[in-house]
């Protein structure tokens, strides 16, 4: 199964986004990560896109690790950083969806 998460950070500096691509990396060595560009969703944030394969434990697994409270079934969810806790305090917002 392919899995897609949309994610937006709370800042617009090229460091943070390293910073958080490496700490998504160390939850999951093989995700694969796209650029970042401006976010259309909030303001001075920056958004990208992560993807990756795996099977149902392995997409439970990650999403817990993620974060601890997500809207939704796990194979579309999302969670907002205000209300739950992220990965990373500068995470504002996480979208989920599981393709088979």
């Amino acid at each position: 199964m392919l899995g897609t998460l949309y994610v937006v950070i709370e800042s617009e500096k090229e460091e943070d986004y390293l910073r958080i691509k490496d700490k998504l990396l160390q939850i999951n060595h093989d995700f694969s990560i796209s650029p970042c560009k401006e976010s259309s969703m909030a303001a001075q944030a920056v958004e990208f896109y992560v993807t990756f394969q795996g099977d149902e434990k392995q997409t439970k697994e990650i999403l817990e690790q993620l974060n601890n409270d997500w809207d939704g079934e796990y194979d579309d969810c999302i969670a907002y950083g205000f209300n739950t806790h992220m990965f990373d305090s500068m995470v504002y917002y996480l979208a989920f969806q599981l393709y088979e």
